[in-house]
Parts: C-alpha cells; structure tokens; sequence
C-alpha cells in the first residue's frame, strides 16, 4: 500500500493497493481517493477495502513505507496482520540523512554492508550482536547512529528478518511492485489534470486491461511444465501449481539432491514462501511431494477468473431482482408524494448511472508556486526524492574534488 500524487486536478492523494498473483506478479487491488493521508482518512478507506474483501479473504502481510498515520490505521483495521515497512525506503531515508556524514564512496557502502547485516539478521540474538558491532563500529558517526536509533530501531520488528521472516510475506519486503503500479497507472492517465471522473474511467480500463493479461497467463500456465520438473517427485503438483512456484521448489529439490542447503534448517524460507524446504525434502526422499504441501496462494487449479465476472454478476442480479419485487410491493401502498420522490431519484440514477462529485479543495500555494505548478500543471512525473537531491549534489561534490 502507498499513496501516489498527481493524478489528478485536485491535488489530492490516490491510495494505491497492490496484490500478488500466484505467478508472482502484481495486480491492482484497490485505489482510493484521500481528502488528506491524515489516520482517520485511512482508517475510512481500509475499513471499505476490508468490507470488500469479506472475512474470508484477508491479507496476512501489509507492506509499506514509514507512513505512520497508514501504520496506525492498518493496526486498528486489521489488527492480528503483519505490517512490514518497505526496506528499500528505509535504505533510501538512510541515504538522505547519513551519507552526508561520510567522505568517500568506499566508506559509504562499507556503512551499508554493514547496515544489511543488521536489517538481515536471521535471529533476535544475531540482531542484538549485529547491532552492537555496527554501534561499536560506527561511535564516531554520532549523528548517523542517533537518527537510526531514533527514527528505526524502535520500528526493527517491521523489517529485520528476525522478525518478519516468520510470516508469510512470499519473498516481498519492499514495496517497489506498487511503486511500478504507479508508473503503470500514470502510463494511463497521461495528464495530471483530470477529474475524478475522468480518472476514475482509465483506472477502470488499466484494471480491465490488468485482468485479461492475468487470465491469459493463467490458461497458458495451466498447460506448462518446466521440463526439469517434470518428473515423479513432483506429479502431484503437475498443471496445479504456478511456474514461480515450480521455479522455487525446483531449486530447493537440487540443494537437497547435492547437499549443498545450510547445515541448520530455520524453517524461514517455507514461513516466508510457503514452500517446502530442502530439508523437509532431504527427509522426503521417496515417494512425491503432496499437494497439500504446497500453500494455496501458488495454486493455479483452483483459480476461474473467467468466471469471475459472470459469477459475480449473477449474485447482484438475484439481488437487485429482489429489491425491486420488493419495490414493487411497497410503492402502491406509499402516498403520492413519496412516489413522486422516488421515481425522481430512480430516474436520476437512470440517466446518471455513474455520478461523481467533484470536490472543491482551495489551493494554499503562493503566487510561485503556482506559476511554477503552471510550467508543468501536465505531468505526472513525481518530485525528485530527498535521497535522490542528496546522492546529485554528494556525486557532484565528488566529482569536483570535494572529497
């Protein structure tokens, strides 16, 4: 989940989430407008999107940046998911306020391979000892350590694997596959000054477009094997699972069958993936990998998208079919004026099917602003980031001997 700007004409925060197919690949989720990326707006809009899923359907992982207010609502909305905060954005922010601290390109990546170590300790115990090197490491870095300290530590259970390898995030703790439904999106609209109607009609078409290329790849992998699959080991699992999967199991069965797996099996990879293992394998030598043993999100057997539209449309019919036998029963015995009043409503709605109201939002930008606005009011290319300005102006500082 994450909001993306100009998009539209009033300014204001389109709220993009973002699923993953069983083939690994991305799929617009939901897209919701925001007044402002204030608790209570997101609290709305995840509610609506929890409504829409239905129990039965809820995510297990939420990823996203640091966006504190989206923290908060995920935690009151969905309060039993694991939210992970996107470790390509801690690294950026990283970036934007440390790398002025140091002089020279090697001892920056040094302090980055160092930081990895940290973010990617497998154990709460490696965490600590980690920490503690790079504390010692670093003691001269003050301000560095102390921006760390204060502004991600407190946050460490949401993205060093200690912790968030034991959900099943299927291989994704960034949040660069919304970043690129965003790109996706904007290829869409073009502009940046359109309505909310208008925006909404090419959202409509980019997602439309989304789902016939989604079906398309589901009744080609359906008829696919890769051929150093295909053998008796993995029969059971032959035209039910995607190729992604097949891809992972595949790796993990030659580790098992050369020995080369780590010696100490910590169970992370099948609680992250929902693969079976090389260990697990090792011990199942004989006989073929169960199905069950396989979690259902890689499952291809069981999706009919095809049937999708036409399933659901048939259930909105039963129900609308039945609003108006009921509509039907109850306006004869209704005073004229309530019948006049509703077949006005029924004939907006008629001639209007697809009303949106625009908002009126007052623009708080001085005169600058605006006319600098004015010079690009089209586009829908995003400010540069705080660590991009910060990686220009160290390059150019490099480049000019100021190092």
């Amino acid at each position: 989940m994450d909001c993306t700007y100009k998009t539209n004409r009033y300014k204001m925060p389109l709220l993009n989430i973002v699923g993953i197919t069983s083939f690994n690949t991305s799929f617009f989720s939901a897209f919701v407008f925001l007044k402002k990326e204030r608790t209570e707006d997101y609290i709305w809009a995840l509610k609506m999107f929890k409504e829409i899923l239905g129990e039965v359907n809820q995510p297990l992982v939420i990823i996203t940046d640091r966006e504190l207010a989206l923290v908060n609502a995920i935690r009151d909305v969905f309060p039993s998911i694991t939210n992970i905060i996107c470790i390509w954005h801690i690294n950026k922010n990283i970036v934007a306020k440390c790398k002025m601290y140091f002089q020279t390109k090697e001892d920056w990546e040094t302090f980055s391979s160092d930081w990895q170590k940290v973010v990617y300790s497998s154990t709460e115990g490696e965490y600590i000892a980690n920490w503690h090197e790079f504390e010692t490491t670093y003691k001269e870095k003050n301000e560095a350590l102390v921006y760390i300290k204060e502004t991600w530590l407190p946050l460490k259970e949401k993205f060093v694997s200690a912790w968030t390898d034991v959900h099943l995030h299927l291989g994704n703790r960034a949040s660069s596959r919304v970043e690129g439904a965003h790109s996706k999106l904007k290829k869409y609209l073009e502009v940046s000054t359109g309505n909310l109607q208008i925006v909404k009609k090419k959202i409509c078409l980019a997602i439309d477009n989304e789902f016939n290329e989604i079906t398309v790849q589901l009744a080609r992998e359906k008829t696919q094997v890769p051929h150093a699959c295909d053998i008796p080991y993995f029969k059971n699992l032959i035209y039910r699972i995607s190729l992604f999967a097949f891809k992972e199991l595949h790796e993990q069965y030659m580790m098992a069958k050369n020995g080369t797996m780590h010696p100490i099996c910590t169970g992370q990879f099948t609680a992250t993936m929902g693969i079976p293992c090389a260990h697990k394998m090792k011990n199942w030598k004989t006989g073929s990998l169960s199905l069950d043993q396989v979690h259902p999100h890689w499952r291809i057997d069981t999706r009919e998208l095809n049937n999708f539209h036409s399933n659901l449309g048939a259930d909105h019919d039963d129900q609308i079919e039945n609003i108006i036998d009921d509509f039907r029963r109850e306006y004869h015995k209704w005073p004229f004026d309530k019948k006049k009043r509703a077949k006005e409503i029924i004939q907006q709605m008629t001639i209007q099917p697809d009303v949106l109201f625009e908002p009126t939002i007052p623009s708080r930008e001085n005169r600058f602003q605006v006319a600098k606005k004015r010079r690009a009011k089209n586009s829908t290319r995003r400010d540069p980031s705080q660590f991009e300005v910060v990686e220009a102006r160290w390059q150019s500082n490099s480049s000019n001997g100021g190092n």
